[in-house]
């Protein structure tokens, strides 16, 4: 080929413009691909302010207001602080969402026996206009981890009959 000939060859720009826009395109997948799998790391944010997040899937309907579940939990201030936790009461407890702070009763509308979560409330969630206990630090948010061991069907009211007979 002569250097003439080269000189009024065309240049292959559009094998490399194909070559840019496919790289592209696979980028963008890729991205695309992430923000979906991220999404079970988003928690879901309810009108209340709850932020609630499911770790692992459980099984069967979930928690009603007249049951009761059997649950591990740790419970944790903004700054990681742990404030409460089922293992120091000696490992799980059981709770009906009569019993519970509205933000925590809300959550467990959510779940279902074996799952694990993670949710976050505001302070009013738990406390309502009221100062939080002392050992509660003021105007932070309460994050609990939880796993629900087991889900007892109609045991909210179980719970209620044995509860002033424990008072006794």
């Amino acid at each position: 080929m002569s250097v003439a000939e080269a000189a009024h060859r065309p240049a292959n720009t559009g094998r490399a413009i194909r070559l840019w826009l496919g790289f592209l395109l696979v980028i963008a997948a890729g991205v695309g691909l992430a923000w979906i799998g991220a999404g079970s790391l988003r928690p879901e944010l309810t009108e209340t302010g709850l932020q609630f997040r499911e770790v692992k899937g459980g099984h069967g309907d979930r928690i009603t207001p007249a049951d009761a579940a059997l649950m591990d939990y740790v419970l944790t201030s903004d700054d990681g602080t742990v404030l409460d936790s089922s293992e120091s009461h000696g490992g799980a407890q059981p709770f009906a969402m009569a019993q519970v702070f509205p933000g925590f009763a809300e959550a467990m509308t959510k779940m279902q026996e074996g799952g694990e979560y993670r949710f976050t409330m505001p302070q009013r969630l738990a406390f309502g206009n009221s100062p939080p206990p002392q050992g509660f630090p003021a105007n932070t948010s309460l994050t609990f981890e939880v796993r629900v061991r087991k889900v007892v069907r109609g045991g909210a009211a179980m719970m209620q009959q044995g509860a002033p007979q424990q008072q006794q």
